[in-house]
């Protein structure tokens, strides 16, 4: 017999792109409260933000697994959201917690809602900035989230044409539902960086745009690496440069090439030494 989930929720992983202030006042990966890569469980929506800001459970950074919490967080902290159901009675009873106000938050009611929820972030997250549906750089998703426009045009650079989605055949060719599709936005991702030095062999209009304005973007972001170089982590933040297209890295971390980003190695002083661009 199969055992039956406490109820429906939805995980994700502090990205490992993070990089905030801590207690110490000095920036570091992670945030205060979790380490990079760690599990938290993200409740619905509370209130009339959008989501942004959501309770979340998880681990506590420095207690060794056995300091459950819930609090409110930015979701931009995170990434792929995937379904998973809860059996852990610590879980339910964190998410369950009352609220200052003594109220009780909302849990998914159903599978099915906690579903939405998934493919609502995924589209928000590596659908929305790709499709060139906003012209906000900070709106592009962490390194290591799970996108396939990024599988597509990586496949381009290494020198293959075999997109690994089946075909799609419910959407008209070229239209927004095709380009949102798996099969479609890995094929979008391909043809812009096959055809980035010539964006007019690309005959459909739309993924030529994309095409225009990603090489405007990465030449964008070529200019703020260079700019970085040499700079403290305090002085870039005074001037205003980069603001969320500046992405500070530690050690061994190698994060994959994304439009319009720069990520930044730091040295023992908070200084660039050195930096990639997409």
């Amino acid at each position: 017999m199969t055992d039956e989930p406490l109820t429906w929720g939805v995980v994700a992983n502090v990205s490992l792109d993070v990089f905030t202030h801590q207690e110490t006042g000095v920036k570091r990966p992670g945030t205060r409260h979790f380490v990079p890569g760690a599990k938290v469980w993200v409740l619905p929506v509370s209130w009339g933000d959008g989501g942004q800001q959501r309770f979340v459970v998880g681990m506590r950074r420095g207690t060794g697994g056995r300091g459950l919490i819930r609090l409110v967080m930015n979701t931009d902290f995170f990434v792929n959201h995937r379904l998973k159901p809860v059996h852990s009675p610590a879980v339910h009873a964190a998410m369950g917690q009352p609220r200052d106000d003594g109220r009780t938050p909302r849990l998914y009611e159903s599978r099915d809602e906690a579903q939405r929820s998934v493919d609502s972030a995924k589209w928000v997250r590596t659908r929305v900035n790709h499709l060139g549906l906003t012209d906000d750089p900070g709106l592009m998703h962490h390194a290591d989230e799970t996108c396939v426009f990024c599988d597509g045009r990586d496949a381009a650079r290494g020198g293959s044409d075999v997109n690994p989605y089946p075909a799609v055949t419910e959407h008209a060719a070229g239209s927004v539902d095709f380009w949102g599709t798996d099969h479609g936005l890995w094929r979008c991702g391909w043809l812009t960086e096959t055809h980035q030095r010539d964006p007019g062999r690309i005959g459909d209009l739309g993924v030529r745009h994309l095409a225009l304005q990603r090489r405007r973007v990465r030449r964008s972001a070529g200019t703020l690496a260079r700019t970085a170089v040499g700079r403290t982590v305090a002085e870039l933040e005074a001037d205003g440069i980069g603001r969320n297209r500046l992405r500070f890295v530690r050690g061994d971390y190698q994060p994959r090439l994304l439009d319009g980003v720069v990520h930044a190695w730091l040295d023992d002083e908070n200084r660039v030494v050195r930096t990639q661009s997409g």
